[in-house]
């Protein structure tokens, strides 16, 4: 069996970037993957689907925490925009296994007068196995004890956004 972490740190930035280019857009991303298949759920389609609200943090956590364990995922990964003083713009991916190993890595992007994305570099620019980009990323793997009642809020968001559930075949 492949090492998920790093099947993630190979296949999640080539898939996301390519979407990138397409959309020419950096949206927040969650992704996790088994040997067959690359998942990503794109984050902003959550005001639609929780009362308007978005996804905060502690959703966030409990979210990816619950979909770990319903696909049984080892390792996770989360994108987004970011940009630094100098107005570096740069898609953030943290990623982190089961096994509490992690990656972080920024990919740079260049935007038109228009914020569309005209570009998106491949190869990064700055990598960590050590420090996250954004937090968060500890929290995932957290094993939570749900109550009732939020698991069922929890099942009912999934059955909701399932169907945005994007895939891609990874090849065997």
């Amino acid at each position: 069996m492949t090492n998920p972490l790093e099947l993630l740190k190979t296949e999640f930035p080539k898939n996301f970037n390519q979407i990138v280019r397409q959309h020419k857009a950096v949206n927040k991303v969650i992704s996790f993957c088994d040997d067959e298949n690359l998942y990503f759920l794109f984050t902003g389609m959550f005001a639609e689907v929780n009362g308007g609200k978005g996804i905060n943090d502690e959703l966030e956590t409990y979210f990816v925490n619950y979909l770990i364990d319903k696909y049984k995922a080892q390792a996770v990964g989360r994108a987004s925009a970011y940009a630094l003083e100098d107005q570096t713009t740069f898609i953030g991916y943290d990623m982190k296994g089961a096994a509490n190993e992690i990656w972080s890595q920024q990919n740079n992007f260049a935007v038109d007068d228009e914020n569309k994305v005209t570009h998106v570099d491949d190869s990064y620019t700055n990598s960590s196995n050590q420090a996250p980009i954004n937090t968060i990323l500890h929290t995932y793997f957290d094993k939570i004890d749900f109550p009732e009642d939020t698991l069922a809020f929890l099942n009912n968001l999934y059955t909701q956004v399932k169907p945005s559930l994007h895939v891609v075949k990874l090849n065997s």
